[in-house]
């Protein structure tokens, strides 16, 4: 029997049941995103979707198919994940990031860090083209900064990834850039001067919110015993040197030169764990057992601070939880985060729902303004229900490139839309990918940093403003036809 497509209200029930099972395990438990509750939400609303595809006649064989396939496309950012683990580790262990928190100290200063957070971010995301690099090397050092500071975690967070977001979108060298000017046929530099318009008042909003959070009191909360005793702590704790900063110099120096994310961050774990073994061995005796550094128990713990939990004991409670990590094993909870809303991105792919909502919304929409909104709400809900940033520029580009060009738009629009409302959003929900990795890294559950991630939600609340508003919307230039040559001979 052939299959039957979906209904509208057939389409919406599955993110109904998800978003309200969410919205009770937060409103009602204050649970975290990676614990385990979101989790079972999406594999209930995975089994609801797939529930409503059997009744329409979808072979289950077809659903398992979806699952898999989304499962698969999400292993490269899994492996990244697992690889920043390791990366984590090995620069705390080595005394990489101590030592760019120790520094920092010297240089940043209360009065103007939280855009100094934005300002650097984002220039390191230009740079690499990365903000996921980007936040795991700089912004676990400015996360330590802000703690000795005595700034919000939350603010601190909000400000490292609006930097790293925003050079994740205009960077030449980043996936998304080139993803979305390939997915709607728009040269990327085009594409990349085109994103100026909504992107550079985003930034400038962004950067003008900080300053007024750090003139209002930003951190006025009382300081981790003061700088001076955080920086003496860390210095107890670990050897300060200068030739610790030349590993991430050469993790910077090895994205820049487009060498892939997997075999940079093995690099920079492997010359961290070399470092540790030459600058740190009384921070590895004191982790060894019994105290004593042999050759075996210096294997033990440089291979612990790889895949499972570190933390060294420097008196200070605070300075304690900054340098404790988990190695690879503290990135599980987020790696089953992203499988199981893989699982609800396949059932909804393969019951098609996905695929009804947004034609039913397209075909109601003619005005420029009209389609910017709902491509923009279309990866939003991609981000929501796929649970990868990639999807959320890839399935939206494909489905409304002819729309645009019938329209006689210009693609460039859809290119800047896909990039304001896929790329910037992603990190603002706990269980995409984007959302799930960086609340990881940082240490701030998503909900937490969201309201402070202003550049992230005022990407696509400026592009719907300068779409309705008409400002650089132009039309395609259509050519006459040449008039016919005469034939040959007459």
């Amino acid at each position: 029997m052939p299959q039957r497509p979906p209904t509208i209200l057939q389409s919406l029930i599955p993110i109904v049941v998800l978003l309200g099972l969410i919205m009770i395990t937060v409103l009602g438990t204050g649970a975290d995103a990676l614990a385990g509750s979101n989790q079972l939400s999406l594999l209930v609303a995975s089994a609801v979707g797939a529930g409503i595809a059997v009744w329409n006649r979808v072979r289950w064989t077809d659903i398992m198919q979806g699952m898999i396939h989304t499962i698969s496309a999400s292993l490269p950012a899994i492996l990244i994940l697992l690889m920043v683990g390791m990366l984590s580790g090995s620069w705390m262990i080595s005394g990489v990031i101590p030592t760019m928190i120790y520094y920092g100290l010297d240089i940043l200063r209360p009065a103007f860090f939280l855009p100094a957070c934005v300002v650097i971010s984002a220039a390191v995301s230009v740079a690499t083209g990365s903000s996921w690099s980007t936040i795991a090397t700089i912004g676990v050092a400015l996360i330590g900064i802000g703690q000795a500071l005595g700034f919000d975690m939350a603010m601190t967070a909000g400000a490292i990834i609006s930097g790293a977001y925003f050079g994740d979108k205009v960077s030449p060298l980043s996936d998304t850039t080139n993803l979305a000017s390939a997915v709607t046929g728009t040269e990327l530099f085009v594409h990349i001067r085109y994103m100026m318009q909504t992107t550079v008042p985003s930034i400038l909003l962004t950067l003008a919110a900080f300053s007024v959070l750090t003139l209002t009191g930003g951190s006025g909360r009382e300081t981790v015993g003061g700088v001076e005793t955080f920086q003496q702590t860390i210095a107890s704790t670990y050897r300060i040197t200068p030739w610790l900063l030349l590993i991430p110099v050469l993790a910077v120096w090895m994205i820049v030169k487009k060498i892939p994310a997997v075999p940079v961050l093995m690099i920079g774990s492997l010359l961290a764990v070399g470092a540790a073994a030459l600058f740190q061995q009384e921070l590895l005796a004191s982790l060894a057992p019994g105290g004593r550094l042999t050759l075996g128990s210096g294997y033990e713990v440089l291979t612990r601070s790889l895949y499972g939990e570190t933390a060294p004991q420097t008196g200070n409670a605070a300075v304690d939880d900054l340098l404790a990590t988990g190695g690879m094993a503290g990135m599980l909870n987020t790696v089953w985060l992203i499988v199981t809303a893989m699982v609800f991105g396949g059932v909804m792919e393969a019951g098609r729902f996905l695929e009804r909502i947004t034609t039913a919304v397209l075909s109601r929409v003619r005005s420029a303004g009209g389609l910017v909104t709902t491509a923009t709400g279309s990866c939003l809900l991609f981000n929501l229900t796929s649970g990868d940033q990639y999807m959320s520029i890839v399935i939206p580009g494909k489905m409304f490139v002819d729309a645009f060009r019938r329209n006689g738009l210009q693609t460039r629009l859809l290119s800047r839309t896909l990039e304001d409302g896929g790329t910037a959003t992603s990190v603002l929900v706990p269980w995409n990918t984007c959302g799930a990795t960086q609340a990881t890294i940082l240490g701030v559950p998503t909900w937490v940093y969201l309201p402070f991630t202003f550049f992230c939600w005022l990407s696509p609340v400026v592009t719907l403003a300068v779409a309705w508003a008409g400002w650089g919307v132009r039309r395609e230039q259509t050519t006459p036809a040449a008039p016919e040559s005469p034939e040959p001979g007459l």
